[in-house]
């Protein structure tokens, strides 16, 4: 099998290494756990930041979308 060096170390540094995000992503489940689902990425980033949290509001989109938090919208079709 044909790997390049500095792939074969890559790799092995994303095994070796933890997940840094591991707070974030547990602040994140309890926003939106205390929130019964109901908040977004825009709203669980006003929260964070009201928290003490500096993080970029696509980074929480990412984060939200990896812990497959998804928000419903409800809709009125009308008459």
């Amino acid at each position: 099998m044909k790997l390049s060096r500095s792939t074969y170390y890559y790799q092995v540094k994303r095994l070796t290494q933890g997940d840094n995000n591991k707070e974030l992503k547990e602040a994140i489940q309890d926003i939106y756990s205390e929130n019964k689902g109901r908040y977004g990425y825009r709203r669980i980033h006003l929260e964070l930041k009201n928290r003490g949290y500096k993080v970029n509001h696509k980074k929480v989109q990412r984060e939200k979308a990896t812990l497959f938090c998804t928000t419903f919208i409800k809709c009125f079709l009308g008459n």
